[in-house]
């Protein structure tokens, strides 16, 4: 079913086994220079969030409970119907562009946006909306939005534009942000200044987040407190024939792409941690470092994570995280990949690959550095063919062999 703007349909009538269903988004060109961000908001019957929890974006990708979840690549939302609280009669999904007005950017640089509706028992899409975006002007997009009547739970393409950005379609719907990046100065690097220590009810929604735009450029996070808590990084791809995005699809070529890092402790002991070989780690002991898992077929949503202990970084030296193509054919410029590093506490950190090198099978992302007790994350985007090469490259002076994968 091809929807227009304004039209809408019953998922319930239409699928009514269906105890989830997904609104994926996809555009193009895939390749653009727009910063895009999606976000959620479960909106009670009177149009307003009960509370920030309600709002479901970069820096808090789960409801309460687990109805709606985004996912790590940010084009996902997977809402289960039964796990959605009595008082959410709305969710809008909404696609906004980081720092679009503050940068002159808009959605007139796309061609199109789509969203594909669908869930795990249909073969195919319940329905697809394709939206023209020549000619706009906003950078925030109410996309469409799933809502409650007579029992049924129904999508209504919108395709509404937005004057303002991220900050400005939050308030309105009564989300209470602490900051706006589009009208901000552009981030320094350096630390942002601690703030005072307030009740999870009352403080207000950060929609902070830094992107690393240039190779070598670099932030340093400040030590709150005891320590860090715990780092998480998440590597993020478009699959070839995967189910990753509706253009991606369109290729048959699948990537086993994998995330890893080359580590030294304070102590001199230095390793690697990835799949290859079955080192995964461990965030209770040393290294301190934890690799979650690994999806081999690209069908997680969720990409790869590694999880560093942040309380224990006074015993770590230094980090480089990088990934690596184990399966399939070099061709980085069609993964679209994205890493991102979250701390509590902490700014968002976003690192694109936008740069490329199809005759080499590895990346090194980023180098975390431990400068006083502070954490400095510089962004690398370099390619090698291989671990032994980037380790020559950055010191870490490890001994490589042949590995593979059980």
């Amino acid at each position: 079913m091809d929807l227009q703007p304004g039209q809408n349909f019953s998922i319930t009538q239409y699928s009514s086994a269906a105890p989830m269903v997904e609104i994926a988004l996809d555009w193009q060109p895939a390749q653009t220079p727009l910063m895009l961000d999606s976000s959620a908001f479960a909106l009670t019957a009177a149009g307003k969030v009960r509370d920030d929890g309600d709002f479901i974006f970069y820096n808090q990708t789960t409801l309460a409970g687990g109805g709606i979840q985004r996912a790590g690549d940010g084009r996902t939302f997977s809402i289960h119907f039964a796990m959605l609280p009595a008082a959410i009669d709305r969710i809008v999904i909404a696609l906004t562009i980081d720092q679009g007005q503050r940068r002159g950017q808009s959605f007139n640089q796309l061609s199109q946006i789509r969203a594909e509706i669908r869930t795990d028992a249909a073969k195919s899409p319940l329905a697809v909306f394709s939206l023209t975006t020549n000619g706009m002007s906003e950078t925030a997009l109410i996309v469409g939005e799933l809502y409650r009547r007579g029992g049924e739970w129904k999508f209504r393409a919108v395709g509404q534009g937005f004057a303002g950005g991220l900050g400005p379609l939050a308030q309105q719907y009564g989300v209470d942000v602490a900051d706006d990046p589009d009208t901000a100065s552009p981030p320094t690097p350096a630390a942002p200044p601690p703030t005072p220590a307030a009740s999870p009810s009352t403080k207000p929604i950060r929609l902070e987040k830094i992107t690393l735009e240039k190779k070598g450029s670099s932030i340093s996070l400040e030590k709150k407190g005891q320590g860090f808590g715990e780092l998480v990084i998440n590597l993020n791809w478009h699959q070839g024939g995967s189910g990753k995005g509706f253009f991606g699809r369109l290729t048959s070529r699948k990537i086993d792409l994998d995330l890893g890092c080359l580590f030294r402790l304070r102590d001199g002991r230095a390793g690697a941690i990835q799949a290859l070989g079955d080192s995964f780690g461990s965030l209770q002991q040393p290294p301190y470092i934890q690799l979650m898992g690994d999806d081999r077929s690209g069908a997680s949503a969720q990409g790869e994570f590694l999880r560093i202990n942040g309380d224990r970084w006074d015993q770590i030296e230094r980090v480089a995280i990088f990934a690596f193509i184990y399966e399939g054919a070099p061709n980085w410029s069609e993964t679209d990949a994205l890493v991102t590093i979250q701390t509590p506490n902490q700014p968002t950190l976003e690192i694109r690959l936008d740069s490329h090198r199809n005759d080499q099978r590895m990346c090194a992302l980023a180098m975390l550095e431990n400068q006083a007790g502070n954490i400095k994350v510089t962004k690398l985007v370099e390619y090698f063919q291989d671990h032994r090469l980037l380790d020559q490259a950055y010191g870490f002076g490890l001994r490589w062999v042949a590995g593979s994968k059980d």
